[in-house]
């Protein structure tokens, strides 16, 4: 009587996780290019219907409560307006201390931005130079250390060991 056995492979399947969120990277650029040109048409909107209400006020001639929020929009700009000026003030202060002084009586008066490319000019002529250099010239030219007798090579030892760490 023969029987029949069977045999179960003990291989383990790894249980296929199916995520949903998964999006193509494609539509994911489409739908941000989509929401940007969403927020971009809000933006122009925005403005249009403000362009649109200063327009109807000055037909109405409500001058003077445009004149109010004109005033008040100006007020919110001023702290920027000094915290930029005063950023301007020590950037130049900066740059013109990176000139020499015979140049910065000559380049006060020049724009920040015109003035911080003289001042990268400047930089740029001094890296020019080349640094100087510390050290002796060699008296003794060592040749070929393989061709050297065991002697040479030991007196030599130095100079071969300094030619291969210039490298």
């Amino acid at each position: 009587m023969s029987e029949e056995q069977s045999i179960e492979p003990d291989v383990k399947q790894e249980e296929v996780t199916k995520d949903d969120n998964n999006v193509p990277i494609s539509r994911l650029n489409e739908v941000i290019s989509e929401r940007n040109k969403l927020r971009e048409s809000l933006e122009s909107f925005k403005t249009q219907e403000e362009e649109g209400r200063r327009a109807k006020l000055q037909e109405e001639e409500k001058w003077q409560e445009l004149n109010a929020e004109l005033v008040k929009q100006i007020d919110s700009y001023k702290p920027f307006k000094e915290k930029w000026e005063s950023m301007d003030v020590k950037l130049r202060e900066v740059a013109l201390s990176q000139l020499p002084e015979s140049k910065r009586e000559k380049f006060a008066n020049v724009e920040t931005e015109v003035l911080l490319s003289i001042v990268e000019e400047f930089a740029e002529v001094e890296k020019l130079n080349p640094p100087d250099r510390k050290g002796t010239i060699p008296t003794k030219q060592t040749t070929d250390w393989t061709n050297m007798s065991g002697e040479e090579r030991r007196s030599n030892w130095n100079t071969i060991l300094e030619s291969y760490m210039k490298r």
